[in-house]
C-alpha cells in the first residue's frame, strides 16, 4: 500500500486493539515471542548440496521467517519477525548477488538483533563484523536499509544471516515464497494471539489452515525445492512469485462478525477522502475561483490546472487541504482529496476506485485484503473515462496500464435521506484498445545517383500508452537536450543517421496523447542502408523498422503471458528501384502470422506486403497486439507473431541489374 493509505488504515487499526480481549494481556514483551531464543547452530559444518544444486550460480538451503503480534512490555501491540537464510554461493555471479545483504528498516521499525557469517568450502567460521554495517537510504528518503558487506567470500562458500525486527502494526500483510534463487527448505508463519483469526492465502493455492498452540494461533507454509523463477520476455515475474497474502478477519470479541471487508473499506475511504471540514472547504472555493475554470470542458481545465501547479510528494503526510493549498505539495491521497472536493463543488459526477499494480500482484476480489487498495483512481459513469489524481503524467482519460486490465474497489456516494454514505463493490478497470495505442512509421527512402547514400524521410507518430514514455516528460527537458533525445529516437530506425531536418509535434506538457499524439519528423541520411556486393546492391529495409523482441527461448515457458498494454504498429516504407535495377526478392516482405482467430480476427498479427509500381515500391505492415493476456499452452501462436517482426527485421533487398 502507498504510504498514506497505509498511514491512514493503522489509524483505523489501531482502534482494532480495543477489541481484544484481556486474555491476551499477559502475554508481553519479546521475551515471550515463541521464537524469542531462535538461532543458528554456533560451528558447524557446511551443509551437503546435491549435484544438481551444485550446478546454480546460488542456492537457499534454509529461508525460516515468522511474522508474530505480541504486546511489549508496555502492553502495546508490535509485528515482530525472525528471518534466518542460508545461502551458498557457487559461481562468481552468485558470489556477486549476494556478497551484499539488504535489510529493509522501514514504517518506523528497527531491528532488534542482527548477526552474520560465512563458512567456506573447509568449514571455515568467519563473522561478519558490525564495521561492515552501515545505512543506506533510497534516493526519495522513503525507505531505509541496514546494508551489510560480506567480504572473503570464495565459490562454495555458505552466507548465514539472522536478524529480528520489530515493526508497527499492520493487519494486512504480504509473504513471498520464492525468488530467482532456488530454495530447498522454504520454512514460513504467522503467529498472532488466539483471539485474532487471520486468514492465510496461498497463491497459487488456497486458504491455509491454523493450529492454536498455548493461546497461539500459528499459520504455517513449509516447501521444499521451490524453484527458482527466471526472468521471460512478456510476464510480469514479480506477480507469478508464490506468495501469502494475509489479513485480520476475526476477533473473538465480536464473535463471527467479518473484520476489514470490502463494506467496511468502502466506508473509511469515504470518510478519509470526502469528509473536509469548513476551513478546508473555504480553501477550496477560494482555489476555484483563481482557477477560472471555462464554462465547458471543466474537468480536463481543472485537471491539468492542478497537476501543473501543485507538486507531488509522497512525503507530505499531511492532507488537510488548507495546508495542501497553501503548500502546493501533496502525496497521492493528498491529491485524491482535493479533487474530489473540486469535483463535488463542480457537480461532476464520479466514483472513487482503489487499485493496484497487477504487475506486483493482481487484484483477488475473492480475497478482502486492504493490500491491494494502493492507489486512487477516479471514475466518471458518464463518460465511461478515468483520472489518476496522484499521476502528474498522465491524463485524462488515461491511467497507468498496470492500472489497468485489473480490478478495484469502486466506492459510490449515496444519499440516505438527509445523511451521505457510501457503498461499495468490486468492479473491472478495462484497458485501451490496440488503436488508441499506435507505434506508426511512414518512410520514404531515396537513394543517390552514384547509390552510396541514401535519403530517409520519417514520420514517427506514437498515441495513447505509446506515447506515455515521451510525450509528459518531453517538455521537462533542458531545451538543449531536446534534439539528442529526438534523435535517440529516430537512430532507433536509421543507426548512422546524420539528420538534416528534425521537427516534433505535440511535444508541450499536459496534452491528451489520445487526441494529440506525440510526431516527430525527420530527413536523414544513412550510408550503412545499402551495401555493395560486387554488381549487387543491398537494401537492408528490415532495419528501418527498428530493433524488435525476439523470443527464441528454449526452456519450457512458465508463465502465461501477460503484455504491459494493447498496440498497434502501422509502418509504410517506399523507395524507388534505381534505374536498370529490378529486386529480386520482394517476396521476402510478404508475410502473415496470426494468433488467436476470433469473430473480430485474430487476437495477435503481423502482416505485411508490397505493391510494385513501375520502379516504385510500397511495403505495409500492420501489426497488433490486442489481448493483454495469453495463456501458456497457447504460447507458441504468440512468440510466432513476435518473431515475425524481428524476422521482417532482417529483410535484406537484393537489387541488380536487369537483364
Amino acid at each position: 500500500m502507498t504510504t498514506t493509505f497505509t498511514q491512514y488504515s493503522r489509524a483505523l487499526l489501531a482502534a482494532a486493539l480495543l477489541w481484544l480481549p484481556t486474555t491476551i494481556q499477559a502475554q508481553s514483551g519479546p521475551a515471550s515471542l515463541t521464537y524469542a531464543t531462535y538461532t543458528w547452530e554456533a560451528k558447524r559444518k557446511p551443509l551437503t548440496i546435491t549435484p544438481a544444486e551444485a550446478k546454480q550460480p546460488a542456492i537457499v538451503l534454509r529461508d525460516f521467517r515468522v511474522e508474530e503480534f505480541a504486546r511489549d512490555a508496555k502492553n502495546e501491540m508490535h509485528l515482530y519477525s525472525v528471518d534466518h537464510r542460508i545461502v551458498r554461493v557457487n559461481t562468481s555471479d552468485g558470489i556477486e548477488q549476494f556478497n551484499k545483504i539488504y535489510l529493509p528498516v522501514q514504517d518506523g521499525g528497527r531491528i532488534l538483533s542482527l548477526k552474520a557469517r560465512t563458512i567456506s568450502p573447509r568449514g571455515e567460521i568467519v563473522d561478519v563484523q558490525e564495521s561492515n554495517m552501515k545505512e543506506l537510504k533510497d534516493e526519495d528518503g522513503s525507505r531505509g536499509y541496514k546494508v551489510f558487506a560480506v567480504e572473503g567470500v570464495e565459490k562454495g562458500s555458505e552466507i548465514e544471516y539472522l536478524f529480528t525486527r520489530e515493526r508497527s502494526i499492520n493487519y494486512f500483510g504480504r509473504m513471498y515464497l520464492q525468488s530467482q534463487v532456488p530454495a530447498r527448505d522454504v520454512h514460513v508463519e504467522l503467529i498472532t494471539p488466539e483471539a485474532l483469526t487471520f486468514e492465510v492465502r496461498r497463491y497459487p493455492g488456497s486458504l491455509v489452515r491454523d493450529t492454536v498452540v498455548q493461546e497461539k494461533r500459528i499459520s504455517r507454509v513449509v516447501l521444499h525445492d521451490v524453484p527458482g523463477l527466471r526472468e521471460e520476455g512478456f510476464s510480469n515475474l514479480q506477480a507469478q512469485r508464490q506468495r501469502l497474502e494475509y489479513k485480520l478477519a476475526y476477533n473473538a470479541s465480536q464473535g463471527r462478525v467479518r473484520l476489514f471487508t470490502w463494506a467496511a473499506a468502502s466506508q473509511f475511504l469515504y470518510n478519509r477522502v470526502y469528509n473536509w471540514d469548513k476551513d478546508e472547504l473555504k480553501a477550496v472555493d477560494k482555489l476555484l475561483k483563481q482557477m477560472n475554470l471555462p464554462a465547458t470542458q471543466q474537468l480536463p481545465a481543472l485537471e491539468n490546472y492542478l497537476k501543473t501547479n501543485f507538486r507531488l510528494n509522497e512525503g507530505a503526510g499531511d492532507v488537510n487541504l488548507t495546508r495542501v493549498i497553501a503548500s502546493h505539495n501533496a502525496s497521492e491521497t493528498g491529491f485524491a482529496r482535493l479533487f474530489a472536493a473540486l469535483m463535488s463543488k463542480l457537480n461532476i459526477a464520479h466514483e472513487l476506485v482503489l487499485t493496484n499494480d497487477r504487475t506486483e500482484a493482481p487484484f483477488d476480489d475473492t480475497f478482502d485484503t486492504w493490500n491491494y487498495l494502493d492507489h486512487p483512481v477516479f471514475y466518471f459513469p458518464g463518460t465511461k473515462q478515468w483520472l489518476a489524481p496522484g499521476r502528474p503524467d498522465y491524463r485524462l482519460p488515461l491511467i497507468p496500464a498496470d492500472w489497468t486490465d485489473n480490478k478495484g474497489l469502486f466506492v459510490r456516494r449515496v444519499q440516505l435521506g438527509s445523511t451521505e454514505t457510501a457503498v461499495g463493490k468490486i468492479g473491472d478497470i478495462p484497458t485501451l484498445s490496440a488503436e488508441l495505442s499506435p507505434n506508426d512509421l511512414d518512410i520514404a527512402v531515396q537513394f543517390a545517383p552514384n547509390l552510396d547514400k541514401s535519403t530517409v524521410t520519417i514520420r514517427e507518430t506514437l498515441g495513447g500508452y505509446s506515447a506515455q514514455q515521451i510525450q509528459p516528460f518531453y517538455g521537462l527537458i533542458p531545451e538543449d537536450k531536446r534534439p539528442e533525445v529526438l534523435q535517440g529516437i529516430i537512430k532507433s530506425n536509421v543507426p548512422d543517421a546524420n539528420f538534416l531536418k528534425l521537427d516534433v509535434k505535440n511535444g508541450e506538457t499536459g496534452l491528451n496523447p489520445l487526441e494529440k499524439p506525440f510526431i516527430v519528423d525527420a530527413t536523414v541520411e544513412s550510408v550503412a542502408l545499402l551495401d555493395r556486393a560486387g554488381p549487387k546492391y543491398l537494401f537492408k529495409v528490415g532495419t528501418l523498422l527498428g530493433p524488435q523482441s525476439e523470443l527464441y527461448q528454449s526452456e519450457q515457458r512458465q508463465f502465461d503471458v501477460e503484455n504491459e498494454f494493447n498496440r498497434s504498429y502501422s509502418r509504410t516504407i517506399t523507395f524507388e528501384v534505381p534505374a536498370g535495377y529490378q529486386v529480386r526478392n520482394l517476396q521476402d516482405l510478404n508475410m502473415n502470422v496470426t494468433a488467436g482467430p476470433t469473430a473480430n480476427g485474430p487476437e495477435y498479427l503481423f502482416n505485411s506486403s508490397y505493391q510494385q509500381q513501375g520502379q516504385k515500391v510500397t511495403v505495409t505492415i500492420r501489426e497488433y497486439y490486442r489481448q493483454i493476456r495469453w495463456p501458456k499452452s497457447d504460447f507458441e501462436a504468440f512468440r510466432s507473431v513476435v518473431n515475425a517482426a524481428a524476422n521482417f527485421n532482417k529483410v535484406v533487398l537484393v537489387m541488380e541489374k536487369k537483364s
